[in-house]
């Protein structure tokens, strides 16, 4: 069997695609990696009539346990400022057995926080064993109403997200 030549072969910087992807490391800390794409930069620093290395990067990191995300009904969130070349990051401190969601965004001059991206959900696991009989998985207070038939519960995690996407792939 003939192997392959890699001196031809080179992994590219940037893939030019709006992603942010969150995974768990263990119960208190999270890694978080993102790229922007070329598009999205471009509309910002037009927003903001300034280059998009000057702006500063921010992770809003949601605990959504136990709730349907739309954007305002977190438990609590805090941010984590990153550094203009930063495309990776770990977070430490989190809350074992919770449900997290990271945004990635800009602050404005002002200091308000403009989101870009928003990650996939991920719970941390259990720092402790699980009491005897308690369960292993929590459920929606939308899903625990007596008297109503387990349905389909329709999502809506994006409602008031839509933060310069470009709609287009």
């Amino acid at each position: 069997m003939r192997s392959l030549p890699t001196s031809g072969f080179e992994l590219p910087d940037r893939y030019e695609k709006d992603m942010l992807h969150l995974m768990v490391r263990d119960a208190h800390t999270l890694f978080v990696y993102w790229e922007v794409g070329n598009r999205k930069r471009w509309l910002c620093s037009q927003h903001f009539e300034c280059d998009w290395g000057v702006l500063p990067k921010v992770l809003r990191v949601y605990d959504i346990t136990g709730v349907y995300f739309n954007g305002n009904n977190a438990h609590r969130h805090f941010d984590i400022e990153t550094t203009p070349e930063a495309d990776r990051w770990y977070i430490h401190g989190v809350s074992a057995d919770a449900v997290w969601t990271v945004d990635f965004g800009v602050y404005t001059i002002r200091r308000q926080f403009v989101p870009l991206l928003r990650s996939n959900a991920v719970r941390t696991p259990r720092d402790s064993p699980a009491p005897w009989g308690a369960p292993l998985q929590p459920t929606v207070p939308e899903a625990r109403e007596p008297g109503k038939t387990p349905a389909r519960i329709r999502p809506y995690d994006f409602e008031n997200f839509s933060a310069y996407h470009s709609w287009m792939k």
